[in-house]
């Protein structure tokens, strides 16, 4: 019986023995599999690429094909690559599931130092060259240069290979808009640019405020750019991601170029296209500007704005800061103006050069004036942020010397548009001016 007992004891204790054993292997199984997980981060972020990959793909985007030009570019759309490639009317592309390697893209700068420490750079330092392997698919890539667009992007699709399982440093799940910028400190194009990525934004039905912006350029910083962080999410420059190997996107979209924006010039415009009433009052709403206060003309108090033009430093390229298209007599102008106006009590003159203003303070100027004035520059795209019925006058130094640009702005926002051509240094220029004022003056509040 005894013998039975410690023959029973026995047994149990090896039981024992043998769970204890199976536990601390485990447990080292465990130790060393996280120990190699952060010895190598990619490992993890691959697999939730690799889990989420297919999702990716599967989930279809729901475009708005509402107006001009979003019911052409429905219509005009190839898919490649699985379906994680496709272009639309040959202007921009949608990648999903994509993979970028900062390292891949070749450049002298970095982007957004301060303008001062890179004056008189050429313009060429602000770009970067993109080499073999900066973006890559896990497609065939075969054939799919033939169907980009010639543009920017033709030169950053030519880096474009292809990957089986790709570890990646960092996973961006929101929609990201790759914005290849040209003329950054120039107002008017800028506000062409923000449209362009707003309208892709109202195109593949994306929040603009849930919306990354990834730059392209190597651009110092500037005055302007307040506007892309405001507007969108927030922005990013590419030289900034030098230091990570990889980035996978969820969905990136890679914008068409400053030129084709549906509100340049180029486009001859003569009507508002798709969502731009939505893109003028996201500008106003993001910078606290109440675009439905005040929408009917004041009669008894119009209040008539003159921009006038002073010399700053924009870009590396005018280390002077002299601009153009400046009036020689400007002050005697103004004070001219100032006696003329003040006559009359229901004008209320103003005038003011927004060079060293807010964003803020400018839209706030603008979209209490009823008569804008102001010399051909870049500064009248304002127009787009004035309320209904009211007017732009744009001076115009020479004969023949300057475009439609305004315009056409004005028109799209439904402001009249009317010009004059002045002379400078003559002491008829502010008779001239005033003359035009108090002509539109005399229409909206007879």
């Amino acid at each position: 019986m005894y013998l039975r007992c410690y023959s029973r004891l026995s047994i149990s204790r090896r039981r024992n023995y043998f769970f204890h054993a199976i536990l601390v292997i485990l447990c080292i199984s465990s130790f060393l599999a996280l120990k190699k997980t952060k010895a190598n981060p990619s490992s993890s972020i691959h697999a939730h690429t690799v889990s989420t990959f297919q999702n990716i793909l599967t989930n279809k985007t729901a475009l708005n094909c509402v107006g001009d030009p979003l019911k052409q570019w429905c219509k005009n759309q190839v898919q490649l690559c699985n379906s994680s490639l496709t272009v639309y009317n040959r202007l921009f592309v949608l990648t999903r599931a994509i993979t970028l390697q900062p390292q891949y893209a070749k450049g002298k700068r970095i982007g957004g130092e301060d303008i001062q420490t890179v004056l008189n750079q050429p313009e060429q330092n602000e770009y970067f060259q993109f080499e073999k392997d900066f973006i890559r698919l896990s497609c065939n890539v075969e054939n799919i240069q033939e169907n980009i667009p010639n543009s920017h992007l033709s030169s950053i699709f030519s880096s474009l290979t292809t990957y089986e399982t790709q570890p990646v440093t960092q996973i961006i799940d929101e929609t990201t808009i790759a914005v290849n910028r040209r003329d950054y400190a120039n107002f008017y194009h800028t506000i062409t640019d923000l449209y362009t990525v707003y309208l892709l934004c109202c195109f593949f039905r994306r929040d603009p405020k849930s919306v990354r912006i990834l730059f392209l350029d190597a651009h110092p910083k500037g005055n302007l750019d307040i506007l892309w962080s405001h507007l969108f999410h927030s922005y990013t420059r590419l030289g900034e991601l030098k230091a990570l190997p990889s980035i996978f996107y969820r969905e990136l979209i890679w914008s068409q170029p400053q030129s084709h924006s549906e509100i340049d010039i180029q486009r001859y415009r003569r009507s508002a296209p798709s969502c731009f009433i939505e893109f003028r009052e996201h500008v106003l709403t993001q910078f606290n500007i109440s675009y439905k206060e005040n929408e009917q003309v004041n009669c008894q108090a119009l209040n008539v704005f003159f921009l006038v033009r002073h010399n700053y430093v924009a870009h590396p390229r005018n280390p002077s800061g002299k601009i153009t298209r400046q009036l020689t007599n400007e002050q005697q102008i103004l004070d001219d103006l100032k006696i003329k106006f003040s006559k009359y009590r229901g004008v209320n003159f103003s005038f003011n050069h927004f060079e060293e203003s807010s964003i803020e303070q400018q839209l706030n100027v603008i979209s209490q004036t009823d008569i804008f004035i102001g010399v051909h520059g870049a500064g009248l795209t304002h127009v787009l942020f004035m309320k209904p019925n009211r007017c732009l006058i744009e001076l115009i130094p020479a004969p023949g010397s300057i475009g439609v640009h305004y315009e056409l702005m004005a028109l799209l926002n439904g402001i009249e548009y009317r010009n004059r051509l002045i002379s400078d240094r003559s002491l008829e220029t502010s008779q001239a001016i005033f003359e035009c004022v108090m002509e539109k003056v005399s229409q909206v509040c007879p």
